[in-house]
């Protein structure tokens, strides 16, 4: 277990980076950082260009004083696979076992051989007749190029992870949530009743597709439009600007759509009468999660209390202020906390 490490959540055009300290019981933030990251560096989680990838983490431990040297990774893409398995109720030392064999049956990828896919599980639960895991896993090529970038950057990769697996550690109270986090080119729902995995599912809309319908209703710059997006509220944005709605109200529809189908498909597994049955709230994450009137709107459509991470107590101390933007770093931190206590 590290005392420190950096978590580094790479997106469209950005890296953030999340230091984060263990000291006895106490993990502390010591700082947080956002990165500018070429375009087409990493596109749909998987690295494009590597060389990019080296130069702007060895840029960014330049120009930041980071002292943590063992960092910790977070992807994000439809290439993941994340399954619920149930199996008859075993070891620990059995479950490995069945698992090798079960795993290429389980991804949603082609598989040549068990030797091309990374994966891990955990206990979902378990009783005298079955027990249920959650299996990550991910073909091995779309790994090994980011492990060859650490190793020619100046930090040691120790882990590679799921950023939504580690957003309920975050907070200092469990509960029973939905996880809504808007990245730069999609969003990630995840389901958690109260420390049960329920599903986790990957909507391709995200942050850019926002900024592009507010680039096409006020005629603006991609600057311009994320300048919009910090000033204003969501009913300004789709009220004034003299230009076209249309790829903005597709954006917020399919987004607020997508929260709605994925509640329903748990509430009916779950076969609740309504979501306020089986939910407490829906948190949000991400470059949107405090965009003003995001959550409100949310709040109405699923009739759950919605609120940006930020708000929430936390399960880590900051050494300073808490920065502005909490929220948009959930993944970074989520990464930083898995690095000095797993």
């Amino acid at each position: 277990m590290a005392k420190k490490a950096l978590g580094l959540d790479l997106d469209h055009a950005a890296i953030r980076a999340a230091e984060v300290i263990r000291k006895g019981r106490n993990k502390i933030v010591s700082k947080v950082v956002e990165y500018p990251l070429a375009r087409g560096t990493v596109s749909d989680g998987k690295l494009v260009n590597p060389e990019e990838l080296v130069r702007s983490l060895k840029a960014m431990l330049e120009a930041e004083d980071f002292s943590a040297e063992a960092a910790v990774l977070g992807v994000r893409s439809s290439w993941v696979t994340v399954k619920i398995h149930r199996l008859p109720s075993m070891t620990k030392r059995e479950l490995d076992k069945a698992l090798e064999f079960e795993v290429p049956e389980l991804v949603s990828f082609p598989v040549e051989s068990p030797k091309d896919i990374c994966y891990d599980y955990f206990i979902n639960w378990q009783d005298d007749r079955e027990v249920e895991v959650v299996v990550v896993a991910c073909s091995r090529q779309h790994l090994n190029p980011y492990i060859r970038a650490f190793r020619e950057s100046d930090l040691s990769l120790e882990v590679i992870d799921l950023p939504a697996l580690g957003w309920p550690d975050l907070l200092a109270q469990e509960g029973r949530r939905a996880f809504v986090e808007v990245s730069a080119g999609q969003t990630t729902i995840m389901v958690m009743l109260g420390p049960l995995f329920k599903v986790l599912r990957l909507v391709p809309i995200g942050s850019i597709h926002v900024k592009q319908g507010v680039q096409e209703a006020f005629g603006c710059s991609d600057t311009e439009a994320q300048e919009l997006l910090s000033q204003h509220d969501l009913d300004y944005l789709l009220m004034e600007g003299q230009g076209s709605k249309r790829l903005l109200r597709a954006a917020i529809q399919q987004f607020a759509g997508s929260v709605l189908q994925t509640l329903d498909f748990v509430r009916a597994q779950e076969r609740a009468a309504n979501f306020r049955a089986m939910l407490d709230e829906v948190i949000l994450l991400g470059e949107l999660a405090e965009l003003s009137g995001l959550g409100e709107m949310l709040q109405k459509e699923v009739g759950l209390p919605t609120l940006p991470m930020g708000q929430l107590d936390l399960n880590l101390s900051f050494q300073g202020d808490q920065p502005e933007r909490l929220s948009s770093f959930g993944s970074a931190l989520a990464l930083g906390l898995r690095g000095v206590v797993a």
